[in-house]
């Protein structure tokens, strides 16, 4: 077997960070690359953020990954101020996949978890924090469809553009809650429906609203909003390494349900 950097670089990448595996005779076997960004504020105590994404035949997986994880490692050293995670998506039922990550020094302990509760009506218990206001919109205006994706990009570091939150909002009863305070925009929640379920799509606060209810009460907000649209249930996929978000779940009343993808990742520094 023969690993290779691609000929050319994938969109946003350089060459170096592409691998192509081929047999002796020359035949494609599959390939991997790597992503690294920076998620200064959604992965506050590892930023440095390393995606490493394979899709081959078996046979080529281990060397696939050992060669896209030794150029994770190597990115990763070259910003050593920003504490690092490299990390893989695997399907949950794949165990060959996951053991061949392990064997590698990836450990089995992230993933994206659908996160589920029944809805029933009752008061909203969460007080709104003083001198705040609940705004309920549908982004219609482009100035704040702009802002909205904005935000999004810049908390999540992707480059989501107008054309993904116009599907969004074709969406059944999709809806954006607001909290307002005086000093601008304390926290925003984005739904739509999924069948008979409410989906918490994003949910967002900035720095200095955080841990001060607001997130809570906005989930109070949909929970009404939800049970108005006629619909018997929620869910919330949420990544397992952002405890906040699996905080806010399990206070809210979300219970863990599927796991929909593994993340199995090295720490570095």
């Amino acid at each position: 077997m023969k690993i290779r950097h691609m000929d050319g670089p994938l969109e946003g990448q350089d060459t170096q960070d592409t691998f192509v595996a081929y047999d002796d005779l020359g035949g494609m076997l599959g390939g991997a690359d790597v992503t690294s960004v920076m998620r200064d504020m959604l992965c506050p105590s590892r930023p440095h953020q390393l995606l490493i994404r394979t899709e081959c035949e078996q046979g080529a997986l281990d060397a696939l990954l050992g060669a896209a994880t030794a150029r994770a490692m190597y990115l990763a050293r070259e910003k050593q101020d920003s504490p690092a995670r490299i990390f893989c998506e695997c399907n949950p039922s794949d165990e060959e996949r996951m053991r061949v990550l392990q064997t590698q020094g990836y450990m089995d302990d992230d993933g994206l978890v659908r996160m589920k509760k029944m809805l029933k009506r009752g008061p909203i218990i969460k007080p709104l924090p003083r001198d705040c206001v609940i705004v309920r919109d549908y982004l219609i205006d482009d100035s704040e469809s702009k802002y909205f994706v904005e935000r999004y990009n810049a908390m999540f570091a992707s480059d989501k553009d107008m054309d993904w939150l116009n599907e969004l909002k074709q969406r059944p009863n999709f809806a954006r809650l607001l909290m307002v305070a005086p000093d601008g925009l304390a926290g925003e929640l984005v739904t739509w429906s999924d069948a008979y379920s409410g989906v918490v799509g994003v949910i967002q606060t900035p720095p200095h609203w955080q841990q001060k209810g607001v997130a809570s009460h906005l989930m109070e907000q949909a929970r009404n909003y939800w049970l108005d649209k006629g619909l018997v249930d929620a869910y919330f996929d949420v990544w397992t390494r952002l405890t906040g978000a699996m905080r806010l779940a399990a206070t809210t009343g979300f219970r863990p349900e599927e796991m929909l993808l593994r993340y199995p990742g090295i720490d570095m520094f």
